[in-house]
């Protein structure tokens, strides 16, 4: 191989070697065999042995170095022009080719691969019997890999061609482009073209405490080479005087680690590590470490924006006295008019105290959009792969990697279509329960919502209580028990058919409650027991024959009999009813028919009514007006169950909130909170039933679309405990809704209920919330793809202003491809984004 003259032999070489092509793997052993003494000037016509590291192995090839006057210095410069790396600048006895650090780049990245395992791998492709015979240029690798990283940023930063400027703090680091950034992606009336909430930053701040670094046995040996230009802080110089050992006591510790972890700050939206804003933890994860963290992100756009949304797991402590912490400390600052939103991620927030959940959740915070303030949480997941390699590494080379992979993180962050789908669901998911339920509502009532929840979104602090329970409005267990007793069902004394009418409905629910009964006895009841159930059969069996006499009067003789008997009770809305007097489920066959004799049981005898005729049957007039007076009944007996099911469900959540789940032991729950949970879930699932049977009735006796639209089937999930009363700060309230029954028919006697106001108060605030938070996110993913496209475009400028002020042909050229590239990422984004993005002139 030629050296210095494009591959060509040097002119002054007295003698022209016949240059050996690369070493077979059977001579390696004696072509890697030099002695310690050998240089380059040591050879005879500048020829030598070069060690080269490429993708497929470890070569030794025959090197022909220029010899005109002067050379000698620049024999790694003509290396580089051959595409090889030289390991030392002067006498270099190795090279990496580019190919191969690229690689190892790459699968550092994308792969942890640490630099002992790349290179091991290489010794095997080149003798994978014999790994060992191969020289070990690993620590080679590790030094040439850093230079050639810091290389690639600059060149890659732009810094290749503006050779006036060094780069400045976070000047080697990529942020988000679809965070607003003015003078970059935002126009420059930018102030007066958005809304406040909608440029606001929003960072989320998490520590790792995998990501450790062990101290350096001679720390003063260590170089850097971007120290503090990526997306690790600069490190503070420490005193070289021997009298200044106050100021170097604070980094002492008694164990063998310089840091325990780090902290970082990332855009909450899309994952971006912000430049200049990943710091060390000294000692665990304290303010004073996350506060410094937390101003350089503030501080990283050119010029200041008003507010900015902190998310972090400790913000409720943290956010107390952090002005003060500012205020006093020298090395901390914010713009000014900066006004800090501090929150807390929607899953560590569900283990915080109850009354941090409406001050701190992002469920309430304007401007917050759709997200978790979780995000930071996935991204170490990654990095603490490589933190067991990155831990004995020196302070720079640590901080180079680390700056490595967040820059390589970024990179690849970015779904706004995704999120654009996911916005557009989650409006779908909420506008139509929040409209419903306001519609629901008194109109006073609402509007004084709503100007208490603008007055918490501006104000904050208390009065973001608004959206807790007030307990104090709850009902007693006095009222509770008095209330279900009232709301027994019992006979009507009205004559005529209204009056049959409402006889046969009373014996349906008869009938429920026989088989209730039922249900409740243990497998094996007593003697008493059955007598008891056998005497309750004979007065309803009497009930029933006496009103299918009356029957045929009320419809002239005509057969109303269906002959498919009673539905039985669906298992799902009868549970939890066998554990009053046993926990074992009996097997209703086994108890139903304690007499042999008897065909059909009163409890599922089939009563005559008119929505049970069989739909083939010829009807006259009479009993066409019967049904129409039945289903009327029907919608009535379905509204008095869905009312009194929404009465129930409040009254249980009250209880399960003040005696089963504020007591934190099992041994502390007593057998009369469990027997009042156990009465109301009875009366709940009676209910549930009752509508049920109500519903059917309506689709037998031919109820309108209209109507079969209000009146939706009842499904086990809407029967759970309300949340919102047990539950407060759980995690997961993105896109919870209401029950549909709980948005019909309750303007009048709910709101009556001073707790039942209390709980639709609450529930109307939580789903306007709701519907706000995806409507934010909606409008916030369409200005982002603007924004990122500008910012796409933005690069794509500055490259073309570099490539028209560059001299070389070589600056140019490579000023052309990244402008290209960035061209390219802005008609892709066009593209993609069609008819979705919302552009500001």
């Amino acid at each position: 191989m030629y050296l210095g003259h494009g591959g060509e032999p040097c002119p002054n070489l007295s003698h022209q070697p016949d240059p050996s092509p690369w070493e077979d793997l059977g001579s390696m052993e004696d072509v890697f065999a030099q002695e310690e003494g050998d240089t380059i000037n040591d050879t005879q016509l500048g020829v030598s042995n070069l060690v080269i590291v490429h993708s497929t192995g470890v070569y030794s090839h025959s090197v022909s170095w220029c010899q005109c006057p002067g050379a000698e210095k620049a024999h790694h410069l003509d290396l580089m022009k051959a595409r090889l790396f030289p390991a030392s600048l002067t006498r270099p006895r190795s090279a990496f080719t580019f190919d191969v650090l690229d690689n190892f780049l790459i699968d550092a990245l994308e792969c942890k691969t640490s630099a002992m395992s790349f290179y091991q791998k290489l010794r095997r492709f080149t003798n994978n019997a014999f790994p060992d015979k191969i020289p070990d240029q690993y620590r080679e690798l590790m030094r040439v890999s850093r230079i050639w990283r810091d290389l690639v940023n600059r060149k890659r930063f732009g810094f290749g061609h503006d050779t006036e400027r060094s780069p400045g703090p976070g000047d080697l680091a990529l942020y988000c482009p679809a965070c607003p950034q003015p003078g970059i992606n935002l126009p420059t009336s930018w102030r007066y073209d958005y809304e406040e909430w909608l440029v606001m930053r929003r960072y989320v701040v998490d520590g790792n405490f995998t990501a450790q670094h062990m101290k350096m046995k001679i720390p003063e040996d260590d170089v850097s080479l971007a120290d503090g230009k990526g997306y690790m802080k600069r490190e503070r110089q420490k005193s070289t005087c021997s009298n200044h050992r106050a100021v170097n006591a604070t980094n002492i510790q008694r164990s063998n680690l310089r840091a325990t972890g780090v902290g970082a700050t990332a855009c909450a939206r899309h994952g971006c590590f912000v430049p200049h804003a990943v710091v060390d933890f000294q000692k665990g994860e304290r303010h004073m470490n996350m506060d410094y963290s937390i101003c350089n992100a503030v501080k990283y756009t050119p010029e200041p924006i008003g507010s900015t949304l902190i998310i972090y797991d400790v913000a409720c402590q943290w956010s107390i006295h952090f002005a003060e912490r500012v205020d006093q400390s020298y090395h901390l600052s914010l713009p000014e008019g900066t006004k800090i939103l501090p929150a807390v991620g929607k899953f560590h927030l569900s283990a915080h105290k109850l009354q941090c959940f409406p001050r701190f959740s992002l469920n309430f915070m304007t401007g917050a959009g759709h997200i978790d303030g979780e995000i930071l949480e996935t991204l170490w997941a990654p990095f603490n792969k490589i933190s067991p390699t990155a831990r004995s590494m020196s302070l720079a080379h640590r901080k180079e990697v680390l700056d490595d992979h967040m820059r390589d993180s970024n990179w690849k962050k970015l779904s706004l279509l995704k999120k654009y789908r996911h916005a557009l669901q989650g409006i779908s998911d909420t506008q139509g329960p929040y409209e419903e339920l306001t519609r629901s509502l008194d109109l006073d009532d609402v509007q004084e919502w709503k100007k208490a929840a603008e007055k918490a979104a501006q104000d904050r602090g208390e009065l973001l209580d608004i959206y807790q329970l007030k307990m104090d409005k709850a009902p007693s267990m006095a009222e509770i028990c008095l209330r279900l007793t009232e709301n027994e069902l019992s006979a009507n004394g009205r004559t005529g058919s209204v009056a049959w009418l409402i006889k046969g409905i009373n014996i349906e629910n008869s009938q429920d409650a026989l088989r209730l009964s039922i249900r409740q006895l243990p497998q094996d009841p007593t003697a008493s027991q059955r007598t008891g159930i056998e005497e309750k059969r004979q007065k309803l069996m009497a009930r029933i024959i006496k009103f299918h006499e009356a029957a045929e009067v009320m419809t002239n003789g005509m057969d109303l009999k269906g002959g498919e008997g009673a539905p039985l009770d669906n298992p799902e809305l009868c549970l939890e009813e066998a554990d009053i007097s046993n926990m074992e489920d009996p097997e209703e066959e086994d108890i139903l028919d304690f007499d042999g004799n008897i065909d059909s049981p009163a409890e599922v005898t089939e009563i005559w009514m008119p929505s049970w005729a069989a739909s083939g049957h010829i009807m006259d007039d009479v009993v066409l007006a019967l049904r129409q007076e039945e289903l009327k009944l029907r919608k009535g007996q379905a509204n008095d169950c869905l009312e009194k099911l929404r009465q129930a469900l409040g009254d249980r959540s009250v209880v399960f909130q003040e005696k089963i789940h504020s007591n934190k032991s099992v041994h502390h729950q007593g057998t009369r909170s469990k027997k009042e949970l156990q009465t109301i879930t009875l009366s709940i699932n009676r209910h549930a039933r009752g509508y049920s049977r109500a519903r059917a009735a309506m689709l037998r006796l031919g109820a309108d679309s209209d109507t079969v639209a209000v009146y939706q089937p009842l499904k086990p999930q809407d029967l759970v405990v309300s949340k919102e009363v047990t539950e407060e700060n759980r995690h997961g309230q993105g896109s919870d809704k209401l029950a549909w029954f709980w948005r019909i028919n309750n303007t009048e006697d709910s709101q009556k209920n001073l707790w039942m106001n209390e709980f639709y108060r609450v529930n109307w605030l939580k789903a306007k919330a709701r519907y706000d938070r995806w409507s934010e996110e909606l409008k916030l993913v369409q200005h982002e793809m603007f924004w990122t496209i500008s910012w796409f475009r933005t690069q794509e400028e500055r490259w073309r202003v570099r490539a028209d002020e560059s001299i070389k042909n070589g600056n140019r050229a490579y000023a052309e491809r990244q402008a290209s590239m960035w061209a390219e990422f802005s008609a892709q984004g066009l593209k993609n984004f069609e008819g979705k993005l919302l552009i500001t002139s």
